[in-house]
């Protein structure tokens, strides 16, 4: 769905670039402060009378859950210094589970600095090895923590090739999206009043719909356009270049020649098989609903350039039995289809809403003092775990 819209949002009408250019300028914020909730709506029919009752349990309980976040960030222009916090609650008729999350980092010195603390709720402590479950946190230092191959990884190459590859890819959507013409404007404008961080102002309001239809035509447009992109195709070696340089397998040297290789023999003759395979698969698709009837919706509003809320649905449907010709269909000669056919449909229907404020301005993130008696290390758990000592 990510890289979907994506390239929605990358089309070449002014509505999408207007949302594409204020996407790019909000990830680039020094703080800001975010309240995001989701709901979600899911029914299930057509199973059999038995998997229709574990089936309805499911729903009663997902069908009440709330999911929402309350995140503070603060970094410098740089990002190799940043704080977050995040409280996290799941909200559902039985219980209401409170998970806050702090987050330190600091990569501008020789030896970087990583940080995670989570505030165990009761019923995640329950469940740890005896001498932990009277201690509140949980520390995270991820930068310190044993690799069973023996590699480190170079912080300071790290953030060298991170950089170098941000500037490509920026530098890449940006002309990618001149080009990028699905021939379908799927995004409407219009303005409406929005509390801001300078009180109620008239706002910005983009609205991107798609329907099961223009969803499939969007991935298939994306996928033939991206692979005979010269550009994009340029853009992949690097990412997997990087990639691979950043991993800590002890054979990355060989696994970056052999994609090296792969990919200059990626010619125009192979890249034509490949589409022609991938465009029997979206033909074989059509017949299978991947959106339900009130397939994508969402609402994006601009003020000053940034990206001050977003809202939306995303209705996904699953019609088990048409899913397992699909797939069936796409089976190579001489594999046995399976004796029992599935049967039912599931609809899902996803809410969520996000509301951003405090961009630029000072925010305050206060950590939890920590010491032997309220924290540990998780470390020390897997330490203990690894030597054989049982849970209680």
């Amino acid at each position: 769905m990510a890289v979907v819209l994506l390239f929605v949002l990358t089309g070449c009408s002014l509505n999408q670039q207007e949302i594409f250019n204020a996407a790019l300028k909000t990830q680039d914020v020094n703080s800001k402060q975010a309240h995001t909730e989701l709901t979600f709506h899911l029914s299930g029919s057509g199973f059999n009378s038995d998997a229709q009752q574990q089936v309805d349990n499911a729903l009663m309980l997902l069908n009440n859950t709330t999911l929402s976040f309350d995140t503070k960030v603060k970094g410098n222009e740089d990002k190799t210094v940043a704080q977050a916090q995040v409280i996290m609650n799941v909200a559902t008729p039985q219980m209401n589970l409170n998970v806050p999350i702090w987050v330190d980092s600091d990569l501008t010195e020789t030896t970087p600095k990583l940080t995670e603390i989570i505030k165990l709720p009761q019923i995640a402590k329950a469940s740890l090895p005896e001498q932990f479950q009277n201690k509140d946190y949980m520390v995270l230092t991820p930068l310190t923590m044993k690799d069973p191959t023996g590699n480190t990884l170079d912080m300071t190459k790290f953030l060298e090739f991170s950089k170098t590859l941000r500037t490509k890819e920026i530098s890449f959507l940006e002309s990618y999206a001149k080009q990028f013409n699905p021939n379908f404007d799927t995004v409407s404008s219009s303005s409406e009043y929005l509390t801001t961080d300078d009180g109620s102002k008239l706002v910005s309001r983009y609205e991107i719909r798609l329907d099961d239809k223009q969803l499939k035509d969007l991935i298939r447009y994306t996928v033939n356009n991206f692979v005979q992109n010269k550009e994009a195709l340029a853009f992949v070696k690097d990412f997997m270049d990087f990639s691979l340089q950043m991993s800590q397998t002890p054979d990355k040297e060989k696994n970056l020649a052999a994609f090296d290789q792969a990919f200059a023999q990626f010619d125009e003759d192979k890249q034509a098989d490949f589409l022609a395979g991938f465009n029997n698969v979206m033909d074989q698709l059509q017949g299978v609903r991947i959106l339900g009837d009130k397939g994508l919706d969402l609402q994006y509003y601009l003020y000053n350039g940034y990206l001050i809320k977003e809202s939306g649905v995303i209705n996904l449907n699953l019609d088990l039995a048409k899913m397992s010709q699909f797939m069936q269909a796409l089976k190579v000669n001489g594999q046995q289809s399976s004796p029992v056919e599935p049967e039912g449909t599931l609809d899902m229907l996803i809410n969520f809403n996000t509301d951003v404020t405090g961009i630029n301005a000072p925010v305050d993130i206060s950590f939890p003092e920590l010491d032997k008696t309220n924290s540990f290390n998780m470390t020390e758990m897997t330490d203990l775990l690894g030597k054989g000592v049982k849970k209680d």
